[in-house]
């Protein structure tokens, strides 16, 4: 596999503020448009990285997050989003779907992210190692040639 622009993994670290939420998706788009990913993976791969940077962020910089290290990546035919924060351990696979509301008054707001992620990418990874979540999501797509 060989880039036709740019390099094929990109590497980012940021702060636990939500302001750091358009620097990381102009990095997203900007490393998608130099692979040449269609729309479709550029945007869910924006979106997802989003839901879980905001997850880490609201809720594990309490218990000791810091920073949010980032990587993209090809594995294969796949791109990775490698997401480690230094928060407590949470793996994101085990939380249950929010009940379906079946009314508009029986409808719950909030809780709508790791459930987004799971339908919007197509792989989610976890490990928990050296004090570090370590999140990968995967994306289908075709490497460039």
């Amino acid at each position: 596999m060989s880039p036709i622009d740019g390099e094929p993994q990109a590497s980012l670290i940021v702060g636990t503020e939500l302001r750091e939420l358009p620097r990381v998706s102009a990095w997203v788009h900007d490393w998608a448009e130099r692979q040449h990913l269609p729309e479709r993976v550029a945007q869910n791969l924006d979106l997802c990285s989003v839901e879980v940077l905001t997850n880490i962020m609201t809720y594990a910089c309490g218990e000791g997050a810091q920073r949010i290290f980032l990587h993209l990546g090809w594995q294969g035919e796949d791109v990775a989003l490698d997401v480690e924060d230094e928060g407590g351990e949470f793996d994101p696979r085990q939380v249950p779907d929010p009940p379906r509301a079946t009314s508009v008054h029986d409808a719950r707001i909030g809780g709508w992210g790791i459930p987004i992620v799971r339908h919007f990418s197509d792989g989610l990874r976890y490990r928990h190692e050296d004090g570090r979540n370590c999140l990968t999501l995967l994306f289908r797509a075709s490497p460039p040639h």
